[in-house]
């Protein structure tokens, strides 16, 4: 969707186009998802702009409307308990702990109770879990190797790895299960365990964690087979301009940030006007599986071309685009049913311009 709707973005800017608004859907806006204090040159970037786009982390919304990630700032046990346990989708299991400072009115209480009940916290000797205190990144490896300890094959064996974690450490086993795993890294070869972790290496860690779950792998042909249908079903109804019909398939088959633009930027493929037509050369569609993992997948599409026209008596254009792009879907946990959640386009903004 999306790059066909840069192409119209474009291609018919001095044309005033109707916009369907998020408000109206009483979901997020796109400024939800664009965050203003971190940039493709940061790091972490691919994975916190990836869980903002799958709506698993939210930013810091302003007055303006301007989101930010506030990628340095430190994390709370609370804040990370929370993080992990949308990640992953996790429900209770079991008796949760109760902890003296853990009220039922706390916005973390369910993700705390969740956590407990799984045994991937435990809080501390006094009986409190002192959710506003930063979290270490000792701590944070520990509930990291908890939680994924079914879904992960993590080394049987721990050996040393970093020089300032000891075999005597009380962390000494979960860090360096999750070194062996590539899902935590250290300061060249020391750990610094007990620095406070971070807003982006709580979220990069989490991450890894779900690129390496291959214990329940997803029917990778279904999927596909789910996507070319999405993919073949768009591309008729946006020739045919059936807009309603359209917008209903987004809301069917997207979510995160895909159906929030959908929402917001959908009426740009219809304009008011007459003469303007869309043609879509699909006839070449291919799809290829770029990652995957048991609940998200990376499917790369090639070989489709798009053909817009717009013909009045003060403008004419027609040109053609390749519409390569790449779609990141991932396991609802509420239906069970893969949805679209991204859109990459590969798409050259200058060579379009010229």
């Amino acid at each position: 969707m999306k790059a066909f709707k840069l192409l119209i973005c474009m291609g018919l800017a001095l044309f005033a186009m109707p916009l369907q608004s998020a408000f109206a859907a009483g979901g997020k806006t796109i400024d939800h998802y664009i965050p203003m204090d971190i940039d493709e040159d940061h790091w972490a970037w691919e994975e916190i702009d990836d869980f903002i786009n799958a709506d698993i982390i939210d930013g810091y919304m302003d007055s303006d409307m301007n989101m930010t990630v506030k990628p340095s700032d430190k994390v709370t046990r609370a804040q990370f308990t929370k993080i992990l346990v949308k990640a992953l989708s996790l429900e209770i299991n079991g008796t949760p702990k109760t902890f003296k400072d853990v009220k039922s009115s706390a916005w973390y209480y369910d993700s705390v109770n969740i956590a407990s009940s799984l045994g991937i916290i435990n809080g501390k000797q006094d009986g409190t879990f002192a959710p506003n205190d930063y979290i270490t990144r000792d701590q944070m490896t520990k509930m990291i190797v908890l939680a994924f300890e079914k879904t992960v094959k993590f080394p049987a064996v721990s050996t040393q790895t970093f020089s300032d974690v000891k075999k005597d450490f009380w962390a000494f086993d979960y860090i360096n299960k999750a070194a062996g795993s590539e899902i935590v890294n250290g300061y060249g070869t020391s750990f610094k365990p007990l620095n406070r972790a971070t807003r982006a290496e709580a979220i990069v860690m989490v991450h890894r964690g779900l690129s390496k779950e291959q214990s329940n792998l997803p029917d990778e042909e279904a999927v596909k087979g789910f996507l070319k249908a999405h993919i073949l079903k768009e591309n008729s109804l946006v020739e045919s301009n059936s807009y309603d019909d359209l917008m209903a398939l987004y809301e069917r088959n997207g979510t995160g940030y895909y159906l929030t633009e959908a929402r917001e930027l959908g009426g740009m493929g219809f304009p008011d006007e007459e003469g303007y037509t869309i043609e879509i050369d699909d006839s070449k569609l291919n799809l290829e599986t770029l990652s995957i993992s048991d609940r998200f997948i990376t499917i790369e599409a090639t070989g489709m071309v798009g053909r817009f026209i717009f013909k009045s008596d003060d403008f004419n254009m027609d040109f053609t685009s390749d519409m390569d792009g790449a779609y990141n879907l991932k396991l609802d946990s509420e239906s069970g049913k893969w949805k679209i959640y991204n859109y990459v386009p590969y798409f050259d903004e200058e060579e379009f311009v010229e």
